[in-house]
């Protein structure tokens, strides 16, 4: 399969599991409409994929993040507003009164656990709940009452398909996106490279070989 033309091979070599993952939860799941209102937590590879792609299509992304610089450089690639959910911890509540009281119809979900309880309180009635992450726990737990009363869809999304992929590269072509590469690490960096994903970084990390 060949990559775009307009990227490097670090660059191209982000994009089989994170943009793909961004891409099937924003395109191919569901279709997007632009003014719809998106909500995409974290400042990841598929989180900033994703927030690219929101921006591409006309959707008006709210960024979560504890890192106010995280967020400002969130802001230049095209976040609609963003949240420190470090200094505002019912962010929640911060995103229903950006939508003035109505909420997200779209959450990409990259926690889980308790963190679902937000997300279902951020969602306007018939709105779509992505699950993509499970860094806070294993299982989604939020009340089934506002659950059912609003009509949420719950999906798990895990990466996507060759056909998706195919689509995904043409429109990155086409829409001139960039991956947004973090650092790039030697092999021999391999340990620093592990250090630094844990210490979250801003988009991808890549290790490169010589050649």
């Amino acid at each position: 399969m060949v990559a775009p033309s307009s990227l490097s091979d670090a660059e191209a070599s982000t994009l089989p599991i994170a943009a793909l993952t961004a891409w099937f939860a924003l395109v191919e799941a569901t279709k997007p409409i632009p003014g719809e209102t998106v909500l995409i937590q974290g400042t990841g590879g598929v989180s900033l994929f994703a927030l690219q792609f929101a921006a591409a299509f006309g959707l008006r992304a709210i960024v979560t993040s504890s890192s106010d610089e995280k967020l400002e450089r969130a802001r230049e690639l095209g976040a609609w507003q963003t949240i420190n959910y470090r200094t505002q911890p019912a962010w929640d509540e911060v995103v229903r009164g950006l939508t003035d009281g109505v909420g997200v119809k779209h959450v990409l979900e990259m926690v889980g656990g308790d963190n679902a309880r937000r997300s279902l309180n951020a969602l306007a009635a018939d709105g779509r709940l992505s699950v993509i992450g499970l860094l806070g726990g294993m299982e989604l737990s939020f009340p089934i009452i506002p659950f059912l009363r609003n009509r949420i869809v719950v999906q798990g999304i895990s990466i996507g398909h060759r056909r998706a992929f195919e689509r995904m590269n043409e429109a990155i072509e086409t829409l001139a996106i960039k991956p947004v590469i973090d650092k790039v690490y030697g092999f021999d960096d391999v340990p620093q490279a592990f250090e630094h994903l844990e210490n979250g970084p801003f988009g991808k990390i890549v290790i490169a070989g010589s050649r």
